[in-house]
């Protein structure tokens, strides 16, 4: 099965990236404490997947993309080098856990 077709069956949606054209993108929204603060109305936080092909080899990237407290942006993106999506996309929950670090150490006293 090829990874567009993975992350659909998994339930992540497809939408059009102005941005990245030259990739399939879909996204899915991961529970965390710490929402992005632009989007404080939605539970969680929205992960992407950007899917390219290029001489028949489909590659892929993925990222997640917030507002912190004091209103500046983060975004953590990963190349991702292995094939096998089911096992690259094991990085999700440690980008998620970045975010979460990020995000106390954003609102922790100095």
């Amino acid at each position: 099965m090829n990874i567009t077709d993975q992350l659909t069956a998994d339930g992540w949606r497809e939408y059009p990236d102005q941005l990245r054209t030259y990739s399939r993108c879909f996204f899915k929204r991961f529970y965390t404490p710490t929402v992005c603060r632009c989007n404080d109305d939605k539970e969680g936080l929205q992960v992407c997947v950007a899917v390219s092909e290029h001489n028949g080899v489909e590659s892929y990237e993925i990222d997640l993309c917030g507002e912190l407290p004091d209103g500046s942006w983060i975004k953590l993106h990963n190349w991702a080098t292995l094939a096998d999506f089911e096992k690259g996309s094991q990085i999700i929950p440690k980008l998620l856990r970045t975010w979460e670090f990020i995000n106390a150490e954003m609102t922790r006293p100095s």
